[in-house]
């Protein structure tokens, strides 16, 4: 029958609603070392406004994810728990996707565009860190929406 009983089968969704735990494989991660996710549901990565982003776009907004669910501590001041820091040094030195800050600053305003995070704070002019907040806003975009250009 699959992954789940029958039982929870039939109490349908209510059986995912609690908080679990779960275990990474072995193909996830390295062994004995803690880790995050950072894990897209299917009607996201079947939406009109994903399938708009470039591959890049897409591969930021997973890094971001990642950040939001690693780090400590949250951005001060911003009671949000869907709030996240995300600076040059990050994406530069940490993650070291990119080498280029101008690339960055594309893919970011495109994730932006289509309603997946919003700036809650720029810092690059007064040189500290930028703070950002998922946002479900991308819900709202249909095919003709997402195609038009940047």
């Amino acid at each position: 029958m699959g992954q789940h009983s029958k039982a929870s089968q039939q109490k349908g969704n209510k059986a995912f609603k609690k908080s679990q735990n779960f275990k990474p494989r072995g193909f996830e991660h390295i062994d004995g070392k803690p880790t995050v996710s950072a894990n897209i549901y299917a009607d996201m990565a079947e939406s009109d406004a994903w399938k708009a982003l470039t591959p890049r776009a897409q591969v930021l907004y997973m890094y971001m994810k990642l950040q939001l669910y690693g780090q400590n501590p949250k951005p001060a001041g911003y009671d949000d728990d869907e709030c996240f820091y995300f600076n040059k040094a990050m994406y530069m030195q940490h993650y070291g996707l990119y080498t280029n800050p101008s690339r960055f600053r594309e893919d970011r305003d495109m994730l932006v565009k289509y309603g997946f995070i919003e700036v809650v704070f720029n810092g690059e002019n007064v040189r500290k860190k930028n703070v950002y907040r998922f946002s479900p806003m991308w819900k709202a975009f249909t095919n003709h929406l997402a195609v038009t250009e940047m």
